[in-house]
């Protein structure tokens, strides 16, 4: 600020404008801003012979009512509520109460034990408790934190063997009392946030980023892999990709790390010979349909019987209706309107994310938004290739759809984050990284 900018009849002028503006964070901003057009106004007026006490409040007067002004400004940066996702989560999340009365209806799969109908309300109501939370809290304060929110989803996958819960070989199940969860989402998702808050790759040296590339990438991947959740170590490494590519400074910090988690994992895919057939068995579909090609036989199967208004049941050949098969499940039981219904609401969810995400500026929370944002758009597109036929069946279930558990708890909470970042998208400064 100029001299000018000092003097009390424009600090007076500038207090009054700032105090009807709720952004207290572009305060600072807004104050510079109308101090050079008042400081181009002042010089004007000097040049025009004026003293400068008069300069001062000519300038002041033509600048307008500090009122307008800053009621104003404070409607340009007000808080904006992503209406449309909103709706999108509400209008998916009704699929998946649908889904779930059809198959407690039926009494199949999970069905047969727990009424998965009533639990997922009891999830739903829980996580639309903290999503609520979330979305009016401000992100920026966890910011300072994220080098222990990522190291606590480091802690929390190192400590995932101490279960002695294991699920179709995965490791990382802890319950307690009626709510069981699954350690490496919630580490994911920890790790993730905590990596936004972070210095990014472009500012780090050479030595920084490869212990950045081993501590935040090599090492959760190695974790994952111990818990033989291979399914979360590929999205996780996917997530890593993309935002060392969002980071980077040069090329060799990207490919450093995807040569070695590919390594990793075709090791582990080699090593494995029960994942090896359930990952590559998706392409020769019809060589062994009672064993390797058993879930996308059937998938197959059952999308292509169901018509255009469903059979009213869902099929016994199917497993896991309620999870990496619920969709083609669905689509059986309700038939190809409501399935492709149900596709292009996923698909309009996608194409909401991938614009919402554009629209933050803040580094910050660009950063939060377009990673936790690609987690769920991987899964989605997963599944639905998966469904198709186009990707091997490896455990990855439908957002908000699926039966979920604690699961869709996460899910709801996190896009109760999400929606806080697009609400402060105008309150806050924009930052470069």
């Amino acid at each position: 600020m100029s001299h000018n900018s000092e003097h009390s009849v424009i600090i007076s002028f500038l207090d009054s404008v700032c105090g009807h503006i709720r952004a207290k964070k572009l305060h600072h901003d807004i104050r510079e801003e109308l101090s050079v057009h008042l400081d181009e106004l002042v010089e004007e007026n000097l040049t025009n012979g004026m003293v400068e006490e008069d300069a001062v409040k000519l300038a002041v007067s033509r600048m307008g009512e500090p009122y307008q002004i800053g009621r104003q400004l404070d409607h340009t940066h007000r808080p904006r509520t992503d209406w449309l996702t909103l709706v999108l989560i509400v209008l998916l999340a009704g699929v998946g109460l649908l889904a779930m009365y059809a198959l407690q209806s039926s009494g199949t799969g999970l069905a047969r034990y727990i009424n998965v109908f009533d639990f997922k309300i009891v999830h739903i109501g829980i996580g639309v408790v903290l999503m609520a939370i979330l979305w009016v809290c401000d992100y920026q304060k966890i910011k300072k934190y994220s080098e222990y929110i990522f190291g606590l989803g480091v802690i929390l996958l190192a400590l995932g063997k101490l279960s002695n819960l294991s699920v179709n070989g995965k490791f990382g199940y802890f319950v307690f009392s009626s709510f069981t969860f699954y350690i490496p989402t919630i580490s994911i998702l920890l790790m993730i946030i905590g990596i936004a808050g972070i210095k990014p790759l472009k500012v780090q040296n050479w030595k920084a980023s490869i212990l950045l590339i081993a501590y935040r990438g090599i090492l959760p991947l190695l974790l994952l892999m111990y818990l033989n959740a291979f399914t979360m170590s590929a999205l996780y490494s996917l997530i890593f990709i993309f935002y060392l590519w969002i980071t980077k400074r040069y090329a060799w910090q990207i490919i450093t790390f995807v040569s070695s988690s590919m390594l990793m994992m075709l090791y582990v895919l080699i090593s494995n010979n029960n994942m090896f057939t359930r990952v590559f068995g998706f392409l020769n579909q019809t060589d062994n349909p009672g064993g390797s090609d058993y879930m996308i036989t059937h998938t197959l199967d059952a999308i292509r019987s169901a018509g255009l208004w469903g059979k009213g049941e869902i099929p016994a050949t199917i497993r896991y209706p309620y999870s990496e098969g619920l969709l083609p499940s669905f689509i059986h039981y309700f038939g190809w309107v409501a399935g492709v219904t149900v596709i292009l609401l996923i698909l309009g969810f996608i194409i909401r994310i991938v614009i919402a995400s554009t629209q933050i500026k803040e580094w910050y929370g660009k950063l939060i938004f377009a990673s936790i944002g690609a987690l769920f758009v991987l899964q989605f597109m997963w599944v639905i290739a998966m469904t198709l036929g186009y990707a091997p069946h490896v455990g990855i279930s439908l957002p908000f759809i699926s039966y979920g558990g604690n699961d869709q708890i996460l899910q709801l909470a996190v896009m109760g984050l999400l929606l806080g970042i697009y609400r402060r998208r105008g309150m806050l400064p924009v930052q470069v990284s």
